[in-house]
């Protein structure tokens, strides 16, 4: 049981670092997508990157929240994990999360789909630390009922 415990917490600890590295992502290619191309870091804001963080995010996620009811029977760092997901969808998807150079950085459907992004990672990274503490918090092994 001590490994299971182990692996929850690696679980939680990985998800609040890629959950980190994706708001700070979505700040970086929505506020200086140019200045990430001449620095040689053009890659961060490609699609491939953006389908990358999105998945792991997914993945870390539903993983974390399936061991963390099952640890502490709470919800409520779900509700965090749904409200950063909704968040990057509404980016994603009713604000065009464009990343190409032709959008007007300063147009407002750019500043919201950035402003949208960087709060679904920082609910990510909420929904992490939520739930490792938790988890670490009823500290026994036993899967007692409360």
């Amino acid at each position: 049981m001590k490994a299971e415990r182990v692996s929850k917490l690696n679980i939680d600890k990985l998800g609040a670092i890629a959950g980190t590295v994706c708001a700070v992502h979505c700040l970086l290619t929505g506020l200086a997508l140019g200045l990430l191309s001449v620095v040689g870091l053009a890659f961060f804001g490609s699609e491939t990157s953006e389908a990358i963080f999105v998945g792991t995010a997914f993945v870390l996620g539903i993983w974390a929240v399936r061991h963390g009811v099952k640890k502490h029977h709470s919800y409520v760092p779900s509700l965090f994990f749904v409200g950063g997901l909704i968040c990057i969808l509404i980016s994603h998807f009713v604000f065009g999360h464009e990343h190409s150079k032709s959008v007007a950085a300063a147009s407002p459907s750019a500043i919201a789909s950035t402003v949208f992004s960087v709060m679904g990672g920082l609910c990510l990274v909420t929904f992490h630390v939520v739930n490792q503490r938790l988890a670490h918090r009823c500290g026994c092994n036993c899967g007692c009922e409360r």
